[in-house]
């Protein structure tokens, strides 16, 4: 499996080439703000196809008759220099006028985008006339919504998200066929030998790799094996391990009441975490108020790190490297640091980072 740090790269290069791409489109009279010529499509490009299941095999500005809502694609022809609005059966894509010529158009497609028993139509208007052309709209790529993390083999585990149409699920490289599966959710039997790969999901559009490796969990709806201890500094504050009403990953979360300045550890039991395959903690954070919080690393103050975050949930990763290299792990502790007199934190896909 192409390692996920690599995807990680992907926007930077998606960007660099859609520029590349734009300019190549463009003659030397495509500034001008009237466009020249009647308004045509004559092709559609994949800005990028690069399935996350296989290295090497990325391609850009590849030639495609069909639109995958949520991807990004460059629509070619003339007359689009004055481009008002483009839709795709009907529903409006955001478009960004810094890519826009007269010849080409570099449009995100909404994942909104409605798929199923449609007219299978782009429309663009702009000052010299509406055009609609026909081609065929399909779903995104899958949407991994939820997962355990840290199942046993042979658990019948349910895994929840959107556009699951015909999946096919693997297990790191092991493909495993559902037990039943609808648009929404997928049940499967866990394989065996599935530490430390990821769980993917390919439907008609395309592969969406889960960021979480298996085993990889300290919380996942529940504190999982990993944790030897918890608790707080101060058991006045407000501590619930299976908060249900606003969740990041999978059906429940950790809602803390944290006072100001205090502080919520967890033990970790180092005899099942092999820190030459991991790199950095991942917690996904949700404030009351935005605010901040200070980590620490089996203790070690001399070598915290602060993190940030919003009323929405922020994904953090702390590398090991920020907080002193540890050989083993310990204990994780967060202290509430706003410096306003304490927060409600929620707390969720709490766990390790692969290398």
């Amino acid at each position: 499996m192409k390692n996920i740090k690599n995807m990680k790269l992907l926007k930077f290069y998606f960007l660099a080439s859609i520029s590349v791409l734009l300019l190549n489109s463009c003659s030397s009279d495509d500034s001008s703000s009237s466009g020249s010529g009647s308004l045509a499509v004559t092709g559609i490009s994949r800005s990028v196809i690069d399935d996350p299941l296989i290295e090497g095999d990325r391609q850009v500005d590849v030639p495609t008759d069909v639109i995958n809502a949520g991807n990004t694609y460059i629509i070619r022809g003339s007359g689009f220099a004055t481009l008002k609005s483009i839709s795709f059966n009907g529903l409006k894509s955001e478009f960004n006028p810094t890519l826009v010529t007269d010849n080409a158009i570099v449009i995100n497609v909404d994942q909104k985008t409605p798929y199923y028993n449609e007219m299978d139509e782009l429309k663009l208007v702009t000052n010299i006339g509406t055009l609609k052309y026909k081609v065929k709209v399909r779903p995104p790529s899958p949407n991994i919504i939820g997962f355990p993390i840290n199942p046993n083999e042979g658990d019948i585990i349910t895994i929840t998200g959107e556009y699951f149409l015909r999946p096919v699920v693997n297990f790191g490289t092991i493909k495993v066929e559902p037990i039943s599966s609808s648009l929404t959710e997928i049940k499967v039997k866990v394989p065996a030998g599935i530490q430390y790969k990821n769980l993917s999901i390919t439907n008609v559009s395309g592969t969406t790799v889960a960021p979480q490796s298996f085993g990889s969990a300290i919380f996942d709806d529940a504190y999982t094996s990993l944790k030897a201890y918890d608790g707080l500094w101060n058991a006045a504050d407000g501590y619930d391990t299976a908060y249900t009403k606003d969740v990041k990953q999978g059906s429940k979360c950790i809602a803390w009441k944290a006072g100001g300045w205090n502080g919520l550890y967890v033990g970790i039991d180092k005899t099942k975490v092999d820190m030459s395959k991991y790199k950095a903690i991942r917690i996904s954070i949700k404030g009351e108020k935005t605010g901040t919080a200070i980590g620490i690393v089996n203790g070690n103050w001399g070598a915290t790190v602060s993190i940030s975050f919003k009323s929405d949930w922020t994904y953090i990763e702390i590398p090991f490297s920020m907080v002193g290299n540890p050989t083993e792990l310990t204990e994780i502790t967060f202290q509430e640091s706003g410096n306003f007199g304490g927060n409600t934190l929620l707390i969720d896909d709490f766990g390790l980072v692969l290398k």
